[in-house]
């Protein structure tokens, strides 16, 4: 689940601000690992770290870092799990995740599927200053489920983050409320051999998320967005990866919105290092997008992994 905008009136209103937030977060490399069934899609411990930051005045500037631990254990390796951490910081703003996951894996003829599920908690701090309708701090609880299947040239992915949200610790004087979104992600992508040296690997994520308020959630007029993108890179040598980024975004209120990107990822063995940067556009407002970029780094923990290594 992406993480949310604060409801003030800084540069647009609630809905620009979402969907700002959305543009700004690059969300088609954070949501994957946030599927609770991608516990466990390797036979070894796997890490991933993420960090997002825009170029734009003080007012603007939203910083995310997520950090994720995934791998298998139980009788004959069949039970996946793992975890995510988040943390989002705005000017007058910060929000704490923590998404422990579990999946169950079923081995296949061709590949491996899995379904799992995550309970986690989150904190907010908001700035009193700024917003004095809320509480400086409070707590929630949400739940999310996914599928998941893949083998080592493709891959596809579900999931439903957020289908229920409990806030609790809020206080009896809120009047305000944070807009929030409970997506529904679907991710797929496969692997296409060009010539020896050079393979072509396209991936795509479509998104459905309806935004709703914080603490109270009856606090805010429900409305959705839906989101279209597509990330296609070429391996080449086996050494490094670079892509092209492309993304459209249709919220129910407010402005459409679309994004360029450009990504590089040099692979060193089990280590994996990247970076992004994205251009967004929201020409029907008078709102200005800022750019975005994203700082990525993973390991898998294995020599020779028995099922074949992967790409995704």
């Amino acid at each position: 689940m992406l993480p949310i905008l604060v409801f003030v009136g800084l540069a647009a209103n609630a809905q620009d601000l979402q969907s700002l937030r959305a543009s700004l977060m690059q969300y088609q490399f954070n949501a994957l690992p946030l599927n609770p069934a991608y516990a466990g899609r390797l036979e070894a411990t796997s890490f991933e770290a993420y960090y997002y930051g825009s170029f734009a005045s003080q007012q603007q500037v939203s910083r995310s870092a997520m950090v994720s631990l995934h791998g298998r254990g139980g009788a004959s390796q069949q039970l996946g799990w793992g975890g995510v951490f988040q943390f989002h910081n705005q000017e007058f703003y910060n929000e704490l995740n923590i998404r422990p996951a579990f999946s169950r894996i079923i081995r296949l003829p061709k590949g491996n599927f899995s379904f799992g599920g995550t309970l986690g908690i989150s904190y907010f701090d908001v700035d009193e200053t700024v917003i004095s309708s809320l509480n400086s701090s409070f707590l929630s609880m949400d739940g999310g489920v996914g599928a998941f299947y893949h083998n080592q040239r493709s891959f596809i992915g579900v999931s439903v983050l957020s289908f229920f949200e409990k806030t609790f610790l809020s206080g009896d004087d809120n009047s305000g409320s944070l807009p929030r979104s409970r997506p529904i992600n679907l991710h797929m992508g496969s692997l296409f051999r060009l010539n020896d040296e050079l393979y072509l690997k396209p991936t795509m994520l479509l998104r459905y998320a309806s935004v709703y308020g914080i603490p109270e959630q009856n606090s805010m007029t429900d409305y959705s967005l839906w989101s279209a993108d597509v990330h296609a890179s070429v391996f080449v040598e086996g050494t490094y990866v670079i892509g092209l980024l492309a993304g459209y975004t249709k919220p129910e209120q407010g402005y459409d919105q679309t994004r360029l990107g450009l990504s590089a990822t040099l692979l060193f063995g089990n280590f994996r290092l990247g970076y992004a940067i994205q251009y967004n556009n929201q020409a029907a407002s008078s709102v200005s997008l800022p750019a975005s970029h994203t700082i990525s780094a993973g390991y898998d923990f294995f020599d020779d992994p028995a099922e074949g290594r992967r790409v995704f």
